[in-house]
């Protein structure tokens, strides 16, 4: 018994970070405004600084793009 137990805690297992992938990969592509990440917790107050110069009010951006231009700013390559 304690083979199927095993074998359905595997199952379980891949099912469960199958979906957490999916779930992490529709979130990746999830975009927000300029005020969203004001708002941010995951955000540190140094990084809602930067953008809030650097985002434009109009458009949404991606928590991806975002640290992109985190990181543009960090380097000098701010436009």
């Amino acid at each position: 018994m304690k083979g199927i137990g095993g074998a359905l805690a595997m199952f379980t297992k891949k099912e469960t970070d199958r979906k957490n992938l999916e779930a992490e990969e529709k979130h990746n592509d999830t975009k927000y405004s300029k005020a969203q990440f004001a708002e941010s917790r995951q955000l540190s107050r140094m990084e809602k600084d930067i953008l809030a110069a650097v985002l434009l009010e109009q458009k949404t951006y991606t928590l991806q793009e975002a640290q992109e231009h985190i990181q543009q700013f960090m380097n000098g390559e701010a436009q």
